[in-house]
């Protein structure tokens, strides 16, 4: 047993069993992801992954027991490391942040511009995932700070700081008939194709509103990037509402943004951290950076709050 095996394995679960997507996510071929696993399997006398024509159909009960252990064993070594370049270097290592397509897109690049300043040997990762990746990735140790726009799905080891509420905005391209309408409503903007911005809490929100009104709009278009949703709106193509974080009037010329505070209540975007996680002083240092009033004491409390006692 090894632990390029272990991380095999936890990675395959996920990845929804896509052996093909942890072979290209680690730079390895897809036979010798395999190969370990099978291996791993010989070598502990049984199976942790059923198989159908040699693809992964589903993780066996005691496959999941076996899996949940090695994600944790992988976060302890994880830890030993971090330790150990903390007490070396503070200025150098690495900072992984876990963030959706929009966060990662619209509010972080100011923060890493001036994170990058003050810290130019730390290599930086982003992960553009969503909410249930996002905390999974969090859990599993492979992500240093977690940026969501919910904090209802966190337990366990994991806890979240608000740090900035955001309002939504309803787009259409310029000249839409949808601009005379003074305080548009669900009715108005049923009449007109809808763009969704998916996976977001925003298109949730959007669909599961007009749902409940019994309001069905002529079609419904989704793209999982905010840029393409908001090229799709200036073509013509429908009307999306979106977090106003990622409307720009300079950038987005060919938009125009109705006020729908009327229709929609504000929402929190959380910064997320494992308290089994240990952070860097430069970690501390980008929370900051990100939402001033989010201190390294408030942290550091809020992260001795949710500790369990041994």
């Amino acid at each position: 047993m090894n632990l390029q095996q272990l991380r095999f394995i936890c990675e395959v679960a996920r990845r929804d069993l896509k052996v093909s997507r942890v072979a290209e996510l680690l730079h390895i071929s897809q036979p010798s992801v395999s190969t370990q696993i099978r291996l791993l399997e010989e070598e502990l006398g049984l199976t942790i992954f059923t198989r159908q024509r040699n693809r992964l159909t589903a993780i066996t009960p005691v496959g999941g027991e076996i899996i949940e252990r090695a994600q944790r064993a992988l976060m302890e070594i994880d830890e030993i490391r971090q330790l150990a370049s903390a007490h070396s270097a503070d200025d150098s290592g690495t900072l992984t942040i876990a963030a959706s397509h929009a966060q990662a897109r619209f509010r972080l690049p100011a923060a890493l511009r001036q994170f990058a300043d003050r810290y130019p040997r730390v290599h930086i990762t982003i992960r553009p995932e969503s909410g249930r990746q996002i905390t999974d990735t969090l859990r599993a140790g492979q992500a240093d700070i977690g940026i969501l726009s919910s904090a209802k799905d966190l337990h366990g080891d994991l806890f979240g700081i608000p740090f900035q509420t955001y309002r939504r905005l309803l787009l259409v391209a310029t000249g839409h008939p949808l601009l005379k309408v003074e305080r548009p409503g669900f009715d108005d903007i049923a009449r007109y194709p809808i763009v969704l911005y998916e996976p977001s809490q925003t298109g949730t929100v959007v669909l599961n509103t007009l749902e409940r009104l019994g309001k069905q709009a002529p079609s419904v278009l989704k793209a999982t990037n905010a840029d393409v949703v908001k090229a799709y709106v200036e073509q013509g193509l429908g009307v999306c509402v979106l977090p106003e974080l990622v409307f720009d009037p300079e950038r987005d010329r060919g938009l125009r943004a109705i006020n729908v505070d009327h229709l929609f209540s504000t929402s929190t975007t959380f910064i997320v951290l494992n308290r089994k996680h240990h952070l860097r002083a430069y970690a501390y240092a980008f929370i900051e950076i990100l939402a001033p009033q989010v201190t390294r004491q408030s942290v550091e409390r809020l992260h001795g709050q949710h500790q369990k006692p041994d």
